[in-house]
């Protein structure tokens, strides 16, 4: 009888065993970042008739914030590296986009010149693989299959893929070129980010795959945001998105990003011009979408002109401190379609290089990027606006993962 009772213990036990459920592997995620995608064409696409299926059907299904409050400055190179890093620019070094000559060693090429841990170190930590794809400040970083931002020469937005190769992961573009000619096009452009990205998908199935398409953010700079000509290169992406979805493994999660919103700037007010002929001199450090000071003289000229034209709204000095890392005495955006110009001798008014341009202070009204999150195990929901530097927490979520800042 005691035998018995054993063998049945131990067949139970053993069946129990047997049943369990395996425990699902984490997720894997494609992180898509859209240069310059404002939240306003995704908000407002019905209005604006955009034709984006893809970009459609994933705001159905996804968890979608009600825009994304950006860092200081609200340009490419940082804002790319604070949505890996969690933390503001003054935190994680990246301050401006990389630029100049090409060295490696000077400007924001390097992965090296981030100060703190990133989403990829995090993957990479926990015995997972890597790829990006056109992600800014990724030269020499710790990602398995690599394509890094990086030129000497530019056509548009487009790096000249010589000097991709070069930097990239030994044979990665030799690889692609064998299994897609036309990758072997003189310039890294969307299209041929979208092959790479493809092919990484298919036959490397990284647990995480970054890209960062730039296009959309370039006719905005030349043409101005929400003309009929940027909604048609928003429409390119999303087709280009939809060449990745359609090969997507079901094991993946997607999030779509953006850096920035983007504002039309119809003139540029030199502000110091302004001031000297109003008799008015001292400190005045001027951004495109900020001018700051210590001096009680210009602080008291700034806050005649707030209002008035070329002036805008006052920042608080804890949005300063919060977003920008720093204090001043004063410090205002500029008015609506104004950007500022830094020239102190010359014309007062000038006509801007750009018909569109971000760089702008992050509170601005309606001026803010993007986030949706959609794949295995995750509730689709609208949520309230986000700030940026908590994205990477959401990200690493989506991975199975808890990353440190």
């Amino acid at each position: 009888m005691n035998r018995v009772s054993m063998k049945s213990i131990a067949w139970f036990a053993a069946t129990l065993c047997y049943a369990a459920p395996a425990q699902a592997a984490p997720a894997k995620l494609l992180l898509v970042s859209i240069d310059g995608l404002d939240w306003r064409y995704l908000r407002d696409r019905d209005a604006m008739g955009l034709q984006i299926p893809h970009l459609r059907r994933l705001l159905a299904r996804s968890q979608v914030a009600d825009g994304v409050t950006g860092v200081w400055p609200t340009v490419t190179w940082p804002s790319h590296t604070s949505l890996i890093t969690g933390v503001p620019p003054a935190r994680h070094g990246i301050l401006s986009n990389a630029g100049g000559q090409l060295d490696i060693t000077k400007s924001y090429w390097a992965a090296s010149k981030i100060t703190v841990p990133t989403l990829t170190q995090c993957v990479s930590k926990a015995g997972r693989t890597t790829a990006a794809v056109n992600w800014p400040v990724t030269v020499g970083a710790d990602i398995t299959w690599n394509l890094p931002e990086v030129y000497a020469k530019r056509n548009g937005v487009s790096s000249d893929l010589e000097t991709v190769a070069r930097y990239s992961t030994p044979g990665l573009v030799t690889e692609i070129t064998r299994a897609h000619p036309s990758f072997a096009y003189r310039w890294l452009d969307d299209r041929t980010m979208t092959v790479a990205t493809v092919h990484l998908l298919k036959t490397k199935k990284p647990d995480l795959l970054m890209v960062h398409l730039s296009e959309t953010d370039a006719e905005q700079h030349g043409g101005g945001p929400f003309t009929p000509e940027a909604k048609a290169v928003l429409e390119r992406s999303d087709e280009l998105l939809g060449d990745m979805l359609r090969i997507l493994p079901k094991d993946y999660a997607v999030a779509i990003v953006s850096d920035h919103g983007f504002e039309a700037v119809d003139h540029i007010a030199n502000l110091k011009v302004m001031a000297a002929t109003a008799g008015v001199s001292g400190d005045m450090i001027v951004a495109g979408g900020l001018v700051s000071t210590n001096d009680t003289k210009v602080a008291d000229w700034l806050r005649e002109q707030s209002g008035k034209g070329e002036v805008g709204r006052l920042v608080p000095s804890d949005e300063l401190l919060s977003y920008g890392g720093f204090e001043a005495l004063a410090a205002f955006e500029p008015a609506p379609h104004v950007m500022f110009g830094n020239a102190s001798t010359g014309a007062a008014i000038t006509v801007p290089g750009n018909k569109g341009n971000h760089g702008f202070w992050p509170t601005r009204s309606d001026y803010r990027s993007v986030f949706l999150l959609s794949g295995p195990g995750v509730t689709p929901a609208k949520l309230a606006s986000l700030s940026m530097v908590s994205l990477k927490t959401r990200l690493a979520t989506a991975l199975g993962l808890a990353c440190q800042d």
